[in-house]
């Protein structure tokens, strides 16, 4: 059988010549419709990225009718072509895989301790 060959152009494999130094262009859609391009380490956590996010955010109109950062939570689009919440914000942004680098900040549809609870009821077998 012969090697794996890894794709040259999969910004996400550990052996990418895509972004030598270690960080990957991504672009971002926020809630208020302003898109912001900003190079963000590869193996950075989700929370750093929106944290990197915040900050540069800042700096572009409408940033005022955004409400504090912990309402919003990333959305991607997976390498099976599938829209992923990235509620888990200790991920790190190379283990996500998005098909694109494009990151859209959308708002929480409820509060995370709630969505435990519902998730710790299913698994107990409460309705």
């Amino acid at each position: 059988m012969p090697p794996a060959v890894t794709d040259s152009l999969d910004i996400w494999a550990v052996d990418s010549q895509i972004g030598a130094d270690g960080s990957i262009s991504v672009d971002f859609l926020l809630p208020t419709g302003i898109y912001i391009n900003l190079d963000v380490p590869r193996d950075a956590t989700i929370s750093h990225i929106k944290q990197l996010l915040w900050k540069q955010a800042h700096a572009y109109p409408l940033f005022h009718l955004l409400m504090e950062i912990d309402s919003y939570m990333f959305l991607c689009v997976n390498q099976t072509a599938v829209h992923e919440e990235l509620e888990d914000e200790t991920r790190r942004l190379c283990d996500v895989r998005p098909f694109l680098p494009v990151l859209k900040l959308v708002t929480r549809n409820c509060d995370p301790g709630e969505k435990l609870d519902s998730k710790i009821g299913v698994l107990i077998g409460k309705g």
